[in-house]
């Protein structure tokens, strides 16, 4: 090696002489218009090649130095970004651990460092969330959806976090911004769907379902689905009817038993349109028609009611003698009819159609207050007192005539729902229950 570096000194040195020798010539070289100097060729050729060496060696060096300091600059940022992973591991893991104030401490930790780390941004977001500070999650959240826009985990905390404070507005126009970008996320028209029930917006509600149900759906959610599409075109119809918009209210009633032909509330509101409507008549026979296909009880009440204010009480006593002689052993026909008698102060036929039941040892304190009082209407005291005792000896509430048949809730009032289990159409009579 040390050779070869001799021959090329030598040879470089002997080229120089040579160099010179051959080129004495001196040339001309103008620095201004009134200023020139004469030089020979071989010191121009040598100092353009000095000058040339020069520029390629600032060159390199500028490199060195660039690539040195962006090197340096690179491990300062490894470290940086090292220990903020370090500090948003910890906090993370505090926050799943639900140890929330020292999930904050380390999350505000690395804000310290790092303030635009969207990640830590949205979790701390999360943990000020859980300590009800509503206003300073809300601020985190929309700033880390200032950093990155599109990021939807950012987009759900913030509806989280609007919904909390209750700022539902805010909630549904964020979920409203995620389907915008993704009309087929379930998850964003879900939480859509819930909030505008939990608010009673049921127009609103009712497409939003619409719309979850024109997705793909597995088929034992699609049916679940369904059913909530049918209770919350009930619920838009329920509205719809009390504001007065009566020709809606009849379309989406009717709209439901297309769906649903065994859905009772929507017989009833249908035909309490029609009441609304000024057409009594058509209320009174479509419940009418509607009980000969479903026999639901809750049906002859409400036409019990209806012939009793329309001053026809022997059209509603003919109704449950028509359908007790199509169903003759139907305890509960019986009680209601017995019941219906006594309202209308026919003692003896209530005593009559009652005392064709053995009601033995049945905890049915409401059968035996009915025969407590027709007993003291017909002045027999001592069976009076004896139904009584057995009313009373069951210790349970008299009169709640309907229970739910999804979780036993009872009313007083019959609803379409029930509000302890939200379903729909669960709402009857159990005799045994009830009582």
């Amino acid at each position: 090696m040390r050779i070869i570096v001799s021959v090329i000194v030598i040879a470089v040195s002997v080229f120089m002489v040579l160099l010179v020798e051959m080129n004495l010539d001196k040339i001309s070289i103008n620095i201004t218009p009134s200023k020139t100097y004469d030089v020979s060729k071989s010191f121009f050729f040598l100092l353009s090649l000095l000058i040339g060496a020069g520029l390629v060696f600032i060159g390199y060096l500028y490199r060195d130095i660039r690539r040195f300091l962006l090197g340096m600059r690179a491990q300062r940022d490894l470290k940086k970004q090292s220990k903020v992973q370090e500090l948003y591991t910890k906090g993370l893991n505090s926050l799943l651990a639900k140890r929330t104030p020292e999930a904050t401490t380390y999350f505000q930790k690395v804000l310290t460092i790092n303030s635009n780390h969207v990640d830590t941004l949205l979790r701390l977001g999360i943990s000020q969330l859980r300590q009800k500070n509503f206003v300073e999650a809300i601020r985190l959240h929309q700033k880390a959806l200032a950093l990155d826009s599109s990021n939807q985990e950012v987009m759900f905390s913030l509806a989280a976090d609007y919904e909390e404070a209750k700022r539902y507005d805010d909630a549904i126009k964020m979920y409203k911004d995620i389907l915008s970008k993704d009309q087929t996320n379930l998850t964003a028209l879900i939480k859509l769907r819930d909030l505008y029930q939990a608010l009673n917006r049921w127009e609103d509600l009712y497409e939003a379902q619409r719309q979850l149900l024109s997705n793909s759906l597995a088929p034992s959610e699609q049916e679940v689905e369904q059913r909530k599409l049918v209770g919350f075109m009930y619920e838009f119809g329920r509205s719809l009817l009390e504001i007065g918009d009566l020709e809606r209210a009849k379309k989406l009633f009717r709209g439901v038993i297309k769906l649903d032909r065994d859905f009772m509330p929507a017989y009833l509101g249908l035909g309490e349109v029609y009441v609304e409507d000024g057409r009594p008549s058509e209320a009174a026979e479509l419940w009418e028609k509607a009980y000969k296909m479903t026999f639901s009880i809750l049906l002859l009440h409400r036409l019990e009611d209806f012939h009793l204010k329309q001053g026809e009480p022997n059209r509603a006593i003919d109704l449950y003698g028509q359908a007790l002689s199509k169903d003759p052993q139907n305890i509960t026909l019986k009680f209601f009819l017995g019941k219906l008698y006594y309202r209308l102060e026919m003692i003896d036929e209530a005593f009559d159609i009652l005392s064709t039941v053995d009601w033995g040892d049945k905890e049915l304190p409401d059968v035996h207050k009915l025969l407590g009082n027709i007993y003291l209407r017909r002045g027999s005291l001592g069976l009076a007192a004896t139904e009584f005792k057995k009313a009373l000896g069951f210790r349970k509430q008299i009169i709640i005539p309907y229970v739910c048949s999804s979780c036993e809730n009872k009313t007083m009032e019959w609803t379409g729902r029930c509000q302890n289990c939200g379903k729909w159409n669960t709402f009857g009579v159990n005799l045994e229950k009830t009582c």
